[in-house]
């Protein structure tokens, strides 16, 4: 995740300093899209409302058919909404109620695709330039233009060169050249790294970070995947079913995210239904020791709750629960089930706790666990979420 660095803390920062409130980039109140699929009306897109600031990365996450890519379409003007209103840069590019609907080139987007979609037979200087000859702009004010964009992405050596002399990371370069060269109201990323492979995934992640931090662009930038969210977004909105789950900073988004829907979604593996008992939650195999506060934070004995818990906050220890954590943390007790390598070539662990299975990373205590051994699993009780239906209660 972003540290404190970022592009959105410095403008927070000036602002402060200025005493005046940020300029948005782009609004999009009340934002619906609607499909008729086989005699049925689908709502790919339903009740957006959402503001970017000026100098802002929004990334939008969600799984595959959540509305992210429609949402970013009709920003564009490549999708027509069905209902509500898109601004940009104060100019009305879209509204249902008023029948305004700019066409593509009158929105002062650009738009960076998942394939780049460069020209091949064009060169990188002639394909960076293809928007502002679209607009008409003067021969002598284009190669000018131009040559600032590339000079600022530094690819001002690669201007002659065609798009199959290119490797992945110039052609990214190049794509968003071009979408910058006009100076756009706001960038649209449409899942600009899913067709890389990892490595050069991650090292191209720092890349476009970095150009964000060194030109200022506005960018709403949409992915499947947390970690590229996490890392470089201002502000990650989370989508399900076309509508917004949950929108805020990474770390908040990380750290209490608002749904099971939203808890699965950002990675957190260990999930273990429960139920309160008296004062405490117990599972099917068993109580969660220590989680009398947690306890107090469900409304109802009558309704099942969820319990999750990221790996990374888990520590195991061999032998039997002590049915006396350290104040301040939960326990539960299970057997090692399976022995698996992990992430970063550690050894990772399933616990069976009683028909359900909790992941959890090495830790110091783990040494020499085996299949089939006895375990106990103490988690920080500010760690764990609990889920009273789509709820998260203990805030």
């Amino acid at each position: 995740m972003r540290t404190d660095t970022s592009p959105r803390t410095r403008r927070e920062a000036a602002i402060e300093t200025a005493g005046s409130a940020p300029t948005i980039s782009t609004s999009l109140v009340g934002l619906g899209k609607t499909f008729e699929a086989k005699g049925r009306k689908v709502d790919a897109v339903k009740d957006i409302n959402l503001h970017v600031e000026q100098g802002e990365y929004v990334v939008i996450l969600g799984p595959s058919g959540c509305g992210k890519s429609t949402l970013i379409r009709c920003v564009a003007g490549l999708e027509s909404p069905t209902a509500g209103s898109i601004t940009v840069m104060g100019k009305t590019v879209y509204d249902a109620n008023k029948k305004i609907n700019a066409k593509v080139n009158d929105r002062n987007v650009g738009m960076v695709f998942q394939n780049y979609a460069l020209w091949p037979h064009m060169s990188v200087e002639k394909n960076v330039a293809y928007p502002l000859k679209m607009r008409r702009v003067a021969k002598q004010d284009r190669v000018r233009r131009v040559a600032e964009v590339l000079e600022a992405l530094e690819c001002t050596q690669l201007s002659t060169r065609l798009p199959a002399e290119l490797s992945g990371g110039q052609q990214q370069r190049i794509a968003l050249a071009r979408a910058l060269v006009y100076e756009p109201g706001v960038l649209l990323l449409d899942e600009p790294l899913s067709n890389l492979d990892a490595l050069l995934r991650v090292s191209l992640r720092t890349e476009l970070l970095r150009l964000h931090r060194a030109l200022g662009y506005t960018g709403l930038h949409i992915t499947h995947d947390q970690e590229e969210a996490l890392e470089m977004g201002d502000r990650i909105v989370l989508m399900r079913e076309g509508r917004i789950e949950q929108v805020g900073p990474p770390e908040e988004v990380y750290a209490r995210p608002v749904s099971p829907y939203a808890a699965n979604f950002l990675g957190v593996r260990n999930r273990v239904r429960v139920r309160k008992q008296y004062d405490v939650l117990e599972h099917d195999g068993g109580s969660v020791a220590g989680s009398e506060s947690l306890a107090r934070s469900a409304t109802s004995t009558d309704r099942s709750l969820e319990l999750f818990v990221r790996s990374r906050d888990t520590h195991v220890s061999p032998g039997p629960a002590t049915g006396t954590p350290a104040a301040g943390e939960i326990e539960v007790e299970g057997t090692v089930s399976q022995v698996v390598l992990g992430d970063g070539g550690r050894r990772q662990f399933v616990v069976d706790i009683g028909n359900n299975n909790l992941w959890f990373a090495q830790h110091a205590t783990t040494e020499g666990l085996a299949t089939g051994d006895l375990v106990h699993v103490r988690v920080a009780a500010r760690h764990a979420l609990l889920y009273e239906g789509e709820t998260l209660i203990n805030i």
